[in-house]
């Protein structure tokens, strides 16, 4: 009778089990494919946040333009412009509208109570600053060391942020009900509420033309300047947004 050999079969070659060297290039493999769908995901996040940041500001600086336009060319009888020169450098100005009381206006208030809109660069909070700081910057006077460009914020005030009785205390309607202010309005060294319209430049420039010199001022008393130069500058932009608006 005949029996097999006593001994176990062979194994195909195919057959055997995965070595440790095989197991760690597998895995290698797998950390390497994860960390690619890792970047392309969180680089399409990324691009998507940035995209939508640039549409947001987009819009608003697209609504102060429209509102700046709209206020500018319906000017009543009586109704001045002044422009002050705060300071040079960085350039910082005041633009200041007196006598009309829809300027700038929003939500379910008609008018202003006291027709006097101020437009200014305010200076941003050092923290936040350092917070949002973004790529762009310019080199120190010296040229030695890269230091971040200076940023502000777009902003206005107007008397009607704090109204008052004839004894001093805030009117039911004031929007600011205390001297201090609050999260959204803050007051200046002079006690003046500045409300935010574009809360990150880094520079804005207003020029008036004046016919009779035939110049372009970046500072003037209050009048009816024919024509109003807008240059405004935004982070991470290189080209200056430029507006030129009449008056009416």
């Amino acid at each position: 009778m005949f029996t097999a050999p006593d001994h176990p079969p062979r194994r195909h070659p195919q057959s055997r089990g995965l070595t440790l060297l095989e197991v760690v290039v597998g895995l290698a493999i797998l950390g390497l494919m994860a960390g690619a769908i890792y970047a392309i995901v969180a680089g399409s996040i990324e691009s998507a946040v940035t995209l939508q940041n640039l549409q947001t500001e987009d819009r608003r600086v697209e609504t102060f333009l429209n509102q700046t336009r709209l206020a500018l060319t319906s000017l009543p009888a009586g109704a001045t412009i002044e422009l002050r020169l705060l300071e040079n450098e960085p350039l910082r100005q005041e633009f200041i509208l007196r006598g009309l009381p829809t300027a700038f206006i929003w939500g379910q208030r008609s008018r202003w109570e006291q027709a006097t809109v101020t437009l200014a660069p305010q200076p941003r909070p050092e923290e936040r600053l350092a917070k949002m700081a973004r790529p762009s910057s310019r080199l120190d006077p010296r040229g030695q060391n890269d230091i971040p460009a200076r940023r502000f914020s777009l902003a206005l005030t107007v008397p009607d942020f704090f109204r008052t009785d004839a004894d001093g205390e805030p009117l039911p309607d004031s929007p600011v009900q205390s001297r201090q202010g609050h999260q959204l309005l803050r007051p200046d060294l002079e006690g003046r509420f500045w409300m935010e319209l574009l809360p990150e430049i880094e520079r804005i420039q207003w020029r008036f033309y004046d016919p009779s010199r035939k110049q372009w001022l970046e500072k003037m008393p209050p009048g009816r300047p024919p024509m109003i130069e807008l240059q405004l500058t935004l982070p991470g932009r290189k080209t200056p947004l430029r507006a030129v608006f009449g008056t009416a």
